[in-house]
């Protein structure tokens, strides 16, 4: 028996892909003699036939439906053109038929159910490049290529969430600006903007997306001078050298004290970044003094090399303030606290949020009135802005007993 009509409007038609099997084919794509692509669907066993819906669909469409992007029931329902009902009879010698059919006159026992999908990997971008196309693009543009490759877990598509790829452009380009202000300085500044005359060298330019499964390439703003080097061309020496995971404890914290605490800083974030996405991370690169080098990131070895640098480098610096405060503010609904301490010089006034043990106390307390508190700040350079930041929690408040601590 044959699994497509022969001698029908359709035309000769080959098969592409099988989806589904259940003796033979259930669910595959075809193609005609003209390039047109099917998705055909078996949808009916009948007593002299079966009947098959023939979808018309783009390689685009083919490609979101394959991947899971678009369940069967919206490729059938959301057709690109007309569809076909298509009629294979029993017996031998008798003729099958295929008529146009519009979506809205399928028999809704025919159509599949509503979660019904197909999960293939599929590139939904061009194929990336290989790595002899990087490295000739490298000399031929003059300047540093990169190249971020992150494997989305639980997705069939070359593509990625905006939000997570964005978070790692944005460290990307602290990453180089924090490692070429330490390259360029011995003491850099532990807060405010690395200077122009620095980033201005260390800019990062996307020049492609591709597919496998998501890839960016990415490129110096700066070109190299003449004898291929840049400031661009030595952090990413150094951002390889870190991201070699055989690295041993030892030789990753002496290579972080090299970089000084903002760039190792910056660096812990970006591979924070990279642990967000919970897939496998690739970081390669090439350049005219560069050959063309590859990190494999594993999302496990991930875990494990971030919690290396946590400790190596951490990101929060913790203190703990008591004394006797004058409260000023309680916000029940928000759960916030205004105190102001007028017992140091000059007087200092304290916001934040409220702890859950403080709670009982603070929501009782009289504004206005004098406490003995317990309040612990956390401050962290805030990479966007390469500013610190500080937040205050109310840990404890209890009425004003003996002499004030200051």
């Amino acid at each position: 028996m044959s699994w497509m009509p022969r001698d029908t409007l359709l035309g000769e038609l080959k098969l592409v892909e099988t989806y589904f099997e259940y003796d033979g084919p259930r669910i595959f794509s075809c193609v005609s003699l003209t390039d047109q692509l099917y998705l055909a669907l078996w949808v009916n066993e009948g007593e002299s036939g079966d009947d098959w819906l023939y979808v018309p669909v783009s390689h685009a469409r083919l490609n979101m439906i394959r991947s899971g992007g678009l369940s069967l029931r919206n490729a059938v329902q959301l057709a690109e053109g007309m569809l076909y009902s298509v009629f294979l009879p029993y017996e031998e010698g008798e003729v099958d038929t295929a008529r146009p059919l519009t979506p809205s006159s399928i028999p809704d026992e025919w159509l599949p159910q509503p979660d019904a999908s197909v999960e293939i990997p599929t590139h939904t971008l061009p194929l990336a490049e290989p790595q002899h196309v990087i490295e000739m693009r490298a000399l031929q543009e003059s300047r540093t290529r990169l190249r971020l490759r992150v494997k989305v877990p639980e997705s069939f598509r070359s593509e990625a969430p905006a939000s997570s790829i964005g978070r790692i452009l944005v460290m990307t380009q602290s990453v180089y600006d924090n490692f070429g202000y330490s390259l360029q300085d011995d003491s850099p500044a532990p807060v405010g903007r690395v200077p122009t005359e620095i980033s201005s060298r260390t800019g990062v330019s996307v020049v492609g997306a591709s597919a496998a499964s998501f890839v960016l390439e990415l490129a110096s703003s700066e070109l190299d001078d003449l004898f291929g080097e840049s400031l661009f061309a030595d952090v990413t020496r150094r951002l390889l050298e870190l991201l070699d995971l055989n690295l041993e404890y030892p030789e990753l914290a002496h290579r972080l004290v090299e970089i000084k605490p903002r760039a190792a800083k910056s660096f812990r974030k970006l591979v924070e970044k990279f642990a967000e996405t919970g897939g496998d991370v690739t970081v390669a690169a090439a350049g005219a003094r560069i050959p063309y080098v590859e990190r494999y990131l594993p999302a496990e070895r991930l875990q494990t090399y971030l919690a290396a640098l946590n400790r190596l480098v951490p990101d929060e610096d913790v203190v703990s303030i008591r004394g006797r405060m004058r409260l000023f503010k309680v916000d029940t609904e928000r759960r916030t606290f205004g105190v102001h301490n007028e017992l140091v010089d000059p007087p200092v006034d304290y916001e934040g949020a409220i702890d859950d043990l403080a709670w009982p106390q603070a929501s009782h307390a009289t504004v206005q009135e004098n406490y003995d508190v317990l309040i612990t700040g956390v401050t962290v350079l805030d990479e966007a802005v390469g500013e610190k930041k500080t937040t205050y929690r109310l840990v404890q408040i209890s009425p004003t007993s003996g002499t004030a601590e200051i």
